[in-house]
């Protein structure tokens, strides 16, 4: 039952990350076409919609985007204990500081959401973002790399908890909401 714990937990918690960088990519096109759109007559030149003030803008939504991730998932882990789709199927860490806890997390989760901001960024800077596949490729390697692991240890370690020496230990729910 753990091992079906600690799968959909890990599925909460990427598709929680997802979907957060996600909207702040995407609400930073829409905000920026709001924001061209209205001053429209004051970008236009030589049949150009699109101006280095907006390109500055872009930049810096995407930037507070990746920082506002960042502080959110850091304060989210600081403040709890458990990640939250952890905390939402009963299970619980053993013996766990704050860093070590948002260093387990970003490993598993926060990196697919600063590839997201920064695949924004080249999009929204016209840049070519090909050399960005071998890194996801990389990355997406460990993560078959950590669900061999899992499996292989019968869904007690993965290769992020050994590494960061965190331990998943399963509870009853009634203790895992205290």
């Amino acid at each position: 039952m753990k091992i079906k714990k600690r799968i959909l937990s890990y599925v909460v918690d990427l598709i929680f990350s997802i979907v957060i960088c996600a909207f702040l990519s995407i609400s930073s096109f829409i905000i920026l076409a709001i924001l061209a759109l209205l001053l429209l007559p004051f970008v236009a030149s030589d049949g150009d919609t699109w101006n280095p003030i907006l390109t500055w803008v872009m930049n810096g939504m995407l930037l507070f985007g990746a920082v506002v991730f960042m502080l959110t998932s850091l304060g989210i882990n600081l403040k709890f204990t458990l990640p939250l789709g952890y905390k939402l199927n009963g299970l619980l860490l053993k013996d766990t500081n704050k860093l070590r806890l948002f260093t387990w997390w970003f490993m598993r989760n926060g990196i697919i959401g600063l590839f997201i901001l920064l695949l924004a960024y080249h999009i929204a800077n016209e840049m070519d973002y090909n050399y960005l596949f071998l890194p996801i490729f990389i990355y997406i390697l460990y993560l078959v790399g950590d669900g061999i692991a899992f499996f292989l240890t019968k869904g007690k370690r993965t290769l992020t908890d050994i590494w960061t020496g965190v331990e998943v230990l399963e509870t009853t729910r009634k203790d895992s909401i205290n």
